[in-house]
């Protein structure tokens, strides 16, 4: 299985995935103050995309590189450039196979990636070679929301984020994983700390930042997922999708409260740091 571009996703991406003003500096400003990051660290972003995490780095002036599969994606990322203090090195590639020697980072950033890789295991022994042997972090980083937390009771989520519950619920019914095409594994995986600790990386998972992202009402979020807008969709059978689609449309009919009222969307910037000393 290869690993996933997001190249059909660099005209909806910003829009679908980014953060209300105020959140990706609180971001940036959490990262900085975890690994001690300077404007003369070396930082590298694994699947830098649009900038979500890199703009504020950016703006601020940070030394930063990124690599990405998508060109149109890069291409987004370089239409932001206005007035920052210096550009990034950007280079269309693989993360499995990093165009980078040995040591040339201090911080390497890998935000919702590790779930999209081919070999993910390549991948993290690629980011310890091109990290410097001492003083050097590694951060696996994903978005986790209210939704997305099985312990938050049905009853205290807002209608948007109750949908996400009842879209895996109604997919799990199918008996399908909602990762269908998805060929990496999760930041959060046994499998990448025991990874990282071989490395020699003491590994320890922290909650950096809350960010908000831009309203949506539960009908929004039920139309993202006919529409296939993320990745998770990409490569599922259509006879199957279109079964989830319409047993959770019948919900939003039928179930949901307020399905038209737009709810804030909150949540946890969740990290798996592994450090080099």
């Amino acid at each position: 299985m290869q690993s996933i571009s997001f190249e059909r996703a660099a005209s909806f991406y910003d829009a679908t995935r980014g953060y209300m003003p105020g959140s990706a500096e609180r971001i940036r400003d959490a990262i900085v103050a975890q690994t001690g990051a300077t404007v003369h660290t070396r930082l590298l972003e694994l699947g830098i995309g649009t900038g979500r995490i890199a703009v504020p780095f950016l703006t601020a002036g940070f030394s930063y590189a990124g690599i990405d599969l998508a060109p149109a994606m890069l291409a987004a990322l370089v239409a932001k450039a206005n007035s920052w203090p210096r550009l990034p090195l950007l280079v269309r590639g693989d993360v499995g196979q990093l165009p980078f020697t040995d040591g040339s980072f201090d911080v390497i950033l890998a935000v919702h990636v590790l779930h999209l890789v081919a070999d993910w295991r390549a991948t993290l022994h690629e980011a310890r070679r091109v990290l410097r042997p001492h003083g050097a972090h590694l951060l696996l980083a994903k978005d986790v929301g209210a939704g997305e937390l099985p312990e938050v009771p049905l009853e205290a989520l807002a209608p948007p984020m109750l949908a996400q519950r009842v879209w895996k619920r109604t997919l799990k019914d199918l008996g399908l994983t909602g990762k269908e095409g998805q060929p990496g594994t999760s930041p959060q995986d046994p499998a990448v700390r025991e990874l990282l600790e071989g490395l020699g990386a003491t590994v320890t998972t922290l909650d950096l930042a809350e960010y908000e992202r831009e309203p949506l009402s539960a009908r929004e979020v039920v139309q993202g997922y006919s529409q296939r807008l993320y990745s998770a969709d990409w490569a599922r059978e259509a006879a199957l999708h279109h079964a989830a689609v319409a047993q959770i449309e019948q919900w939003l009919a039928t179930e949901c409260p307020e399905p038209d009222r737009p709810f804030p969307r909150k949540g946890s910037f969740r990290v798996v740091l592994a450090t080099w000393a």
